[in-house]
């Protein structure tokens, strides 16, 4: 089973303030599921608190791992290179 293991005291309250506080609503969500998941709630459980699927939970989880603080945060939304390639319509 996949939980979050290495949590400080610090990145707990940090979490618990995320998790009541922040503007962005994902923010709060993957916060709480942090926090579930170090508590020992697994994937499938999370996945069906939140209503989201097992790979997003996995993601968020990947995420904490991987930037800690910083994975709680929505990663820029990439460009469609189809709409780089598109020439502007000229109106006359």
């Amino acid at each position: 089973m996949r939980y979050v293991r290495k949590i400080t005291e610090e990145q707990v309250e940090h979490l618990r303030e995320v998790s009541r506080r922040s503007r962005n609503y994902r923010e709060r969500e993957r916060a709480k599921a942090i926090l579930l998941s170090y508590k020992g709630y697994n994937v499938t459980v999370l996945s069906d608190i939140f209503e989201v699927s097992r790979g997003t939970i996995t993601n968020w989880l990947d995420a904490w791992e991987d930037r800690g603080v910083f994975g709680l945060k929505d990663l820029p939304k990439q460009l469609n290179s189809n709409t780089l390639s598109e020439k502007p319509l000229m109106y006359n």
